[in-house]
């Protein structure tokens, strides 16, 4: 069996998250991948991604592996194949074969997401953005946003900044987090050693409630405390959220 990483990209508005379920195989990022292989291998070939995309969010650099039979085709030949098959909202950046024990996501190290929030006093109204950005209601304080995300870095419990779910540890490190300003939007650019089911989204509502004015800095440490949902901010949107950038060691 040969093992094959390939880096994808899409925009997730129209899926129901990367993992594919019973009920949704149509509608997700790995049912669409593993039906594009079952056709070129006549069998079921499980897809493994580095992340678990959720609903609505996009991925501009997504790692993926899937071991399968050898039957010739180079790398090329499978990146065509894909690329032939592939709805317009899917692409392919590259194909590769690694060791057979590369694994996309157990061995990633670092993973980047970013969420974008489009000003309430922006000089325009989002165009060619729109199906990409939050665009805010009211005026956001960019410093107190910033001060609220050095709370972030480190290793915390982020079990209050999840939906629940039966993943095991909920001990997470934010590496890095950074916000951005331009004339019209907020970038809100973070990297973890993981993130757990709808972590990504928690942060940043509660970041924008902040930015708002409606939440101290402080209110941060009393979710890591507590572990209780109520003490955090609300899930942002989906369809503003884009997975940027995989790291292995």
């Amino acid at each position: 069996m040969q093992n094959y990483k390939i880096i994808i990209a899409y925009d997730g508005r129209r899926y129901k998250g990367y993992r594919k379920t019973k009920t949704n195989s149509e509608q997700s990022i790995q049912g669409k991948l593993e039906a594009i292989l079952y056709k070129l291998y006549e069998k079921d070939i499980e897809v493994i991604s580095a992340v678990n995309t959720d609903a609505g969010v996009s991925a501009h650099y997504q790692v993926v592996n899937f071991h399968a039979p050898d039957i010739g085709m180079d790398e090329k030949g499978i990146y065509e194949y894909f690329e032939t098959y592939l709805p317009d909202d899917i692409i392919t950046l590259s194909v590769e074969k690694v060791d057979e024990r590369f694994h996309s996501r157990y061995l990633a190290r670092q993973i980047t997401y970013t969420y974008r929030l489009w000003k309430k006093n922006a000089p325009r109204r989002p165009l060619f953005e729109r199906q990409l950005v939050n665009v805010m209601d009211k005026p956001l304080d960019v410093t107190m946003m910033r001060e609220g995300a050095k709370v972030f870095l480190g290793s915390h419990d982020f079990a209050a900044y999840a939906t629940k779910s039966k993943s095991g540890s909920t001990i997470k490190e934010i590496q890095s987090m950074d916000i951005e300003e331009t004339d019209v939007e907020v970038i809100i650019t973070m990297t973890a050693n993981g993130y757990l089911l709808n972590m990504e989204r928690y942060i940043v509502g509660t970041l924008i409630q902040i930015g708002f004015l409606e939440r101290k800095v402080d209110s941060i440490h009393r979710g890591f405390k507590t572990r209780d949902n109520k003490d955090v901010g609300h899930k942002a949107m989906a369809h503003a959220l884009c997975l940027k950038k995989i790291s292995y060691e």
